[in-house]
């Protein structure tokens, strides 16, 4: 089964979504996952005019979609979250983001979050939401996958539970291989990826050395934590058919690598996963 390699826009850091476009070639793939919003966690810092937003009007978003043509760059998802849908604002952002996704790009996937729900009142909210928002994805033929964050989706317990909460035929998992370690200390990724696998639909290929919340995430195959090879045989076995999403959020502490060190380290990351049968 052939598998889908895919980049996420975040990777090229300030330089955005047109250099990601220009370059991703040259690392050895020609699929991205695009960021819908700009971003200032960990370091790492976009504007939000290097990325194409819900807002952007018909001829942004045309200019975009050409410069993705002229490449021979298809988009596998789009990454809609940020929004905070406990609130009527955050849900109603998030569904622009899921119609602009689907009219622009025809992805079949975007990545969002379950935010982090701080009671039992706020997690209904949170599952309201999540079910209007699995509503209107299905009605442009979009699944949602939730990202794993801190809360509701910080471990395959969590993930299941919301699940049998949601029941949502379009709201399943973003599983993300870093992430499992930062947010939970001791606990081996393949094996939570083996208690929710039927559940994923896309995925952060995202390494690092294995610490509870160690700001660590190198190039793929530089941080040893993740037995990629497992991942893949995993998926695999349940006829997994969405995107792998090499995700690099950089090490804590370091100084901006710059456009030629993240390209180098996108194009290392591709070569490790495509020896490893990606």
């Amino acid at each position: 089964m052939a598998r889908i390699l895919s980049c996420f826009t975040n990777c090229y850091g300030p330089d955005g979504v047109r250099t990601a476009a220009r370059m991703i070639r040259e690392a050895g793939i020609n699929h991205l996952e695009l960021a819908l919003r700009g971003h200032n966690l960990g370091g790492l810092v976009i504007p939000e005019s290097a990325v194409v937003t819900e807002k952007a009007d018909d001829a942004t978003a045309q200019a975009f979609v050409d410069l993705l043509a002229e490449h021979q760059v298809k988009i596998s998802g789009c990454n809609v979250g940020g929004a905070d849908i406990r609130t009527e604002e955050g849900v109603a952002i998030t569904e622009r983001r899921i119609r602009f996704a689907a009219r622009w790009f025809n992805v079949p996937i975007c990545v969002t979050g379950a935010g982090q729900p701080a009671d039992a009142e706020q997690r209904q909210t949170v599952v309201k939401a999540l079910r209007h928002l699995g509503d209107a994805a299905s009605e442009v033929g979009i699944t949602l996958a939730l990202e794993t964050h801190k809360g509701p989706t910080e471990n395959a317990a969590a993930m299941l539970a919301l699940m049998e909460e949601v029941r949502h035929p379009h709201v399943l998992l973003n599983f993300d291989t870093g992430n499992i370690a930062y947010y939970n200390a001791g606990v081996d990724p393949c094996d939570e990826l083996e208690k929710v696998k039927e559940l994923v639909r896309n995925v952060h290929v995202k390494d690092n050395r294995g610490g509870f919340e160690d700001w660590y995430f190198p190039a793929v195959g530089d941080g040893g934590a993740v037995d990629f090879s497992r991942v893949g045989s995993i998926l695999d076995g349940v006829g997994y058919k969405g995107a792998y999403t090499i995700e690099i959020e950089g090490i804590g502490g370091e100084p901006e690598p710059g456009l030629e060190e993240r390209q180098r380290r996108i194009s290392r990351s591709v070569a490790y996963l495509k020896g490893l049968g990606y």
